[in-house]
């Protein structure tokens, strides 16, 4: 996964704009189930917020590099946490 000039390593980017209904675009094929940020728009450390398709609910896109997913994975405080 791509890695950002001048980024500080195990650092984290957070984006998101409350003003962009991605749920309301409708290109003619219904609307979205699920929205992401695209492949070209990817790094390690990215984590993007999105306003969910219920009311009052999020969905969160994470970026991380396979290394840092598999630390994850074998922390058994933060897997704890998920369930």
């Amino acid at each position: 996964m791509p890695t950002v000039r001048g980024f500080v390593a195990g650092g984290m980017v957070l984006s998101s704009s409350p003003r962009f209904d991605v749920y309301g675009n409708d290109f003619g094929w219904g609307k979205p189930v699920a929205v992401r940020s695209g492949s070209g728009n990817k790094f390690d450390g990215k984590l993007t917020v999105y306003p969910g398709v219920e009311n009052g609910s999020v969905d969160v896109e994470i970026c991380l590099s396979p290394e840092m997913a598999a630390r994850l994975e074998s922390d058994t405080e933060f897997m704890a946490a998920l369930e």
